[in-house]
């Protein structure tokens, strides 16, 4: 009978471990998917407090995607809801928006207006394809049109990032 060592079983268990991880591992590693989309929206403000040295309101706004270089987002649609102070110029908030792909799935996610910094996307929640999504990103306003009606905003914004997905 040959006598079989134990640093070459191990070796071998080793070896044979690190074989099935890489084999198997890129089934269930996470997609990583960078966004980039025009969106513009129609805001109707509900507001509380109007004076020359605050703003304060609620705001329901839905949009569109007007141009993405994401295909998934192309002509995707959205709802948000949320409030704004504004202060000094600076705009400080939160809120949630839905947004709803042409292939029908469907994505929560928050915005924020820091009172420092750049405002910032999270992403919370998916249905479908996005089932699982998290990761976030940014947006900026890209311009705004003359109100059709007093207490609406139209213009279009900029979203960017990247997000995740479970496989």
């Amino acid at each position: 009978m040959k006598k079989i060592k134990r640093r070459s079983v191990l070796h071998r268990l080793f070896s044979a471990t690190i074989f099935t991880t890489a084999a198997f591992a890129p089934a269930c590693w996470a997609a990583d998917v960078s966004y980039d989309f025009v969106a513009c929206t129609h805001s109707r403000r509900t507001m509380l407090e109007g004076s020359a040295e605050l703003a304060a309101f609620g705001m329901e706004s839905w949009g569109v995607v007007s141009s993405s270089t994401t295909k998934e987002w192309e002509n995707a649609t959205t709802r948000c809801v949320g409030y704004l102070r504004v202060m000094a110029g600076k705009p400080v908030g939160k809120g949630v928006c839905k947004w709803f792909t042409a292939a029908g799935d469907t994505a929560v996610g928050e915005f924020e207006y820091p009172p420092s910094g750049e405002p910032t996307w999270t992403w919370l929640v998916g249905t479908g394809a996005l089932k699982g999504i998290a990761g976030g990103g940014a947006f900026k306003s890209l311009f705004t049109g003359k109100p059709v009606e007093p207490g609406t905003t139209q213009g279009c914004r900029r979203d960017w990032g990247k997000y995740t997905l479970p496989q």
